[in-house]
């Protein structure tokens, strides 16, 4: 019988944990090693609908991009997430920045949606720097991004666009630092300083921290499934956190 372990140590050859950041919390964070595993719920975060969900199908396991615990917690109270996912008898596997930095992980999976190709991985293991078949216009890219991640984005910059250089989710303060030669950076959270710096050096897309980042899920699946074929694996999509209002 597969339990918790096994996925864990399966997870561990892929997105190793001694990738992610120093700051980051990976790996099993809620419940234990050795509770059999036979229906795995896989989302971007734990919320309380992926915890309803995990439910519904008698999941022993959720597997997630973002930590369920990140910063360490003074008191466990009833209404805590750890706390309801340890009454549900739920395990949580995390998989944070080292998935980021997976081969086939968070960012190549962003750049395969986006049909880039020569993918080139850069010095900060995240970033990936790819080519498109062909050059398009700073517009036209913006609405295939648009059209892919199923969002809208928002987007400045008038340059063709042929190299592309992404980083799923939030990029922080050193995104335009391993751009190379790119045309055009994507990514999932850009502040008003990064937009100004962008002016006139690069086109920059922003397309949400959700939307850059939930193509992993169906990532996580197919690694689950195919490894174990007797494991019951749901993906879980929630949507966006917010609506937008115009």
């Amino acid at each position: 019988m597969t339990t918790v372990k096994d996925i864990l140590a399966f997870l561990e050859t892929l997105c190793p944990t001694y990738m992610k950041e120093e700051w980051d919390n990976v790996g099993l964070l809620v419940g234990s090693g050795y509770q059999p595993a036979t229906r795995v719920l896989v989302a971007l975060d734990v919320t309380d609908g992926a915890l309803e969900a995990a439910k519904a199908i008698g999941a022993d396991l959720i597997v997630t991009h973002h930590p369920v615990i990140f910063r360490p917690i003074s008191r466990l109270s009833a209404d805590s997430m750890p706390y309801r996912l340890a009454a549900a008898g739920i395990s949580v596997i995390s998989a944070h920045t080292n998935l980021d930095k997976a081969v086939e992980g968070v960012n190549d999976t962003l750049a395969a949606r986006l049909g880039l190709t020569d993918i080139e991985i850069a010095a900060d293991g995240m970033t990936r720097v790819g080519t498109l078949p062909e050059e398009m216009t700073a517009t036209a890219f913006a609405a295939h991004v648009a059209a892919v991640l199923g969002t809208p984005v928002r987007a400045a910059g008038d340059k063709p666009v042929k190299r592309v250089a992404l980083c799923g989710g939030a990029a922080g303060s050193s995104m335009f630092a391993h751009i190379g030669s790119a045309d055009c950076f994507i990514t999932g959270e850009v502040k008003h300083h990064e937009w100004l710096g962008a002016a006139g050096r690069i086109n920059l897309i922003d397309g949400g921290h959700y939307s850059t980042e939930v193509p992993v899920v169906d990532t996580l699946c197919g690694w689950l499934t195919e490894a174990f074929p007797d494991l019951m694996v749901v993906p879980y999509h929630e949507g966006e956190c917010f609506s937008i209002v115009k």
